[in-house]
């Protein structure tokens, strides 16, 4: 199946298209589900989805069933500049800092992921499939390298360090710093909907790479479960898409089939 398609001009334009998304699946998710789960991940992605999901009508939005958690972070205290649930925190309105799941930091990454871990099933009571966690939307970054989330080309396949395998840890990441958290690829591989969000010309063929499943890329691996893929692209990375003009360029139905 093809990945749908969303393509912007700027800034502006990719969070109108972002906020259209997240208004269809929410639409559908709250009268679905409990609890709605969201993973978000780190670099430009805090201030552009932050704009999006914000600018939502908030009447529509059942903040108390709704909740956020990072697919990836450093092992950085809160506080500290590097911290990706600490931006969305800065971004975010007082009010709504108990909608992100919360992750705690220890000096040993494995602790850290060990606990978040247990903070995924607290708050979240996800659905699973073999024992394998199908978070409901999962928003992806790459790096030019094709990492997504923190997983590394030839390192796809982490060590397993808690009891289901949802999350785990690097410590000699190639992009300091070196010790993060991450959820596993198997994790990524079951969420109901996976978007990426990739901007930039120098991506171009990462984007190339994830149309035509190049499996040297951990982001052309992370497919959801039902293969329903969203890329959100600006002009110079969507260079990079294969026959573009007869890919999908709506966004897939708000249900995961």
């Amino acid at each position: 199946m093809k990945p749908a398609l969303n393509v912007s001009g700027d800034e502006k334009e990719l969070i109108l298209q972002l906020r259209r998304y997240l208004e269809e699946k929410l639409t559908y998710l709250l009268d679905q589900n409990g609890t709605v789960s969201i993973g978000v991940s780190g670099g430009s992605m805090p201030r552009v989805f932050s704009k999006a999901i914000l600018s939502l009508p908030q009447e529509q939005l059942n903040w108390k069933r709704i909740r956020i958690f990072m697919v990836d972070e450093r092992n950085v205290d809160l506080d500290s500049e590097e911290s990706n649930q600490g931006e969305y925190l800065r971004l975010f309105p007082n009010e709504l800092r108990d909608v992100f799941v919360p992750m705690q930091i220890f000096k040993d990454p494995c602790l850290t992921a060990q606990h978040y871990e247990i903070s995924l099933r607290k708050y979240l009571l996800p659905e699973q499939l073999n024992n394998t966690a199908r978070f409901d939307i999962l928003f992806l970054g790459v790096g030019p390298d094709g990492h997504t989330a923190s997983i590394f080309p030839g390192k796809e396949r982490l060590e397993k360090i808690t009891e289901l395998n949802w999350v785990s840890v690097i410590t000699d990441s190639p992009k300091p710093p070196p010790s993060r958290i991450t959820l596993t690829l198997q994790t990524l591989q079951h969420a109901k909907n996976v978007a990426f969000i990739i901007c930039g010309k120098q991506k171009a063929e990462i984007v190339r790479g994830i149309c035509d499943r190049d499996q040297k890329y951990p982001a052309a691996q992370a497919r959801p479960f039902n293969d329903k893929l969203t890329l959100f692209l600006d002009e110079d990375a969507a260079t990079g898409v294969p026959d573009r003009d007869s890919s999908d360029s709506d966004s897939p139905p708000p249900f995961d089939g």
